[in-house]
């Protein structure tokens, strides 16, 4: 197939939020727009979620436009309420809309929503606009003949899967995933700038899921970098509750003790903050980095069972996610981490958290201290180096 024969690239997820958000602030939405879960790949409500808060402020910035905004994932949720609004007739201003959020479960308990939702959008004296967002792996099949009905009155249907973290195999650059891209976007719509390798750097730390992404930026937004360097974005994560997260639990279970035991020593000294800016109490610490030691532990299994049951190995740490930094770091731990150590691991860290939140230990960092102490390693800090 020639150049000039290909398909045009697909928008990404971030490409697609940004446009919609842009046509809700300019009124600009169909009669109905359904958000719904992607036909496949993994989902990322975070981008379905900003196209809503987008016509939410549109709708209540605009004079003359009554929103009915309803929550159908909450406990005291009936479709008697949306019917109710769609039914009758605004006695505060000459157009409505509606955003029914969280839909998909209700959509499939009470199927005359769906109905009503439709009639209202075709109808001449109906909403302005109708969104609604349904999540879930049951929405699509809730949503379908909604879908179907959508499409014959000039609606439309917005998926969103989740961001790919990885470069395409063709440019593996870490700049180059739709992550970094995403990152890249979002911190110029700020008037920020990412130098080279920043965005991929980024997504290295906080992630390829668009809330941590954008989380992040904030972040360093706060602290008025611009341009925002390689190293500043390092530097800013090794003091960040998720970046010494992610380090504590890689150096214990590479067995090296004495990276674990820095990073304690740092979050004693300086405190742990997140992304955001709040700043974490020492149980609160405890709970973070246990749960990402405890995270990376059941990965780094994963991968350990199906490569001593005879699977590929690249096949293994495809399989096991977290993008292309999250492969570097298993790559790294495979052979050092036998079935045998992970279970020391995995009773080493069960004793951390007996003694924590059983013994009631008041320094509960020094449960983790012991707990590197009894992840050590000899050779490790020799094998890293190499």
């Amino acid at each position: 197939m020639s150049a000039a024969a290909r398909r045009p690239r697909a928008p990404d997820p971030g490409a697609v939020s940004r446009s919609w958000c842009e046509r809700a602030a300019r009124g600009e939405l169909p009669p109905l727009l359904l958000v719904l879960p992607p036909t496949g790949g993994e989902e990322e409500s975070w981008f379905g979620e900003r196209v809503c808060d987008a016509a939410r402020r549109a709708a209540r910035g605009e004079a003359g436009l009554e929103l009915g905004d309803f929550d159908a994932g909450s406990p005291d949720f009936t479709p008697a309420r949306v019917e109710e609004f769609l039914g009758a007739a605004s006695l505060f201003a000459p157009a409505r809309a509606l955003l029914l959020t969280r839909a998909g479960k209700a959509l499939k308990r009470w199927p005359r929503l769906a109905d009503a939702i439709a009639r209202a959008a075709a109808s001449e004296g109906g909403p302005r606009w109708i969104v609604v967002q349904a999540e879930g792996s049951g929405a699509a099949a809730a949503c379908k003949s909604l879908a179907a009905r959508a499409e014959k009155i000039g609606g439309e249907v917005l998926r969103f899967r989740a961001l790919y973290a990885d470069p395409p195999p063709w440019r593996p650059d870490p700049d180059a995933s739709e992550a970094a891209e995403f990152a890249r976007a979002e911190a110029a719509a700020s008037g920020t700038r990412l130098a080279p390798g920043a965005a991929g750097a980024l997504v290295e730390i906080a992630g390829g899921r668009p809330a941590d992404l954008m989380q992040a930026l904030d972040h360093l937004a706060l602290l008025g970098l611009n341009p925002v360097e390689v190293e500043a974005v390092r530097a800013v994560a090794a003091h960040s509750a998720e970046g010494s997260a992610s380090g504590f639990a890689d150096a214990v279970l590479l067995g090296e003790t004495a990276e674990a035991l820095r990073v304690l020593r740092r979050l004693e000294r300086q405190g742990l903050r997140t992304w955001d800016g709040r700043r974490l109490m020492p149980r609160e610490a405890f709970g973070l980095l246990a749960g990402a030691l405890a995270r990376e532990l059941a990965r780094t299994r994963a991968v350990r069972d199906a490569v001593d049951e005879g699977a590929d190995p690249e096949a293994a740490l495809a399989s096991a996610g977290g993008g292309m930094p999250g492969r570097r770091r298993l790559e790294r731990r495979l052979p050092r981490c036998p079935q045998s150590r992970l279970d020391e691991i995995e009773c080493a860290l069960l004793e951390a958290e007996r003694r924590v939140k059983r013994e009631g230990w008041r320094e509960p960092l020094h449960a983790l201290e012991v707990l590197a102490l009894a992840a050590f390693r000899p050779g490790a800090a020799a094998g890293s180096a190499a």
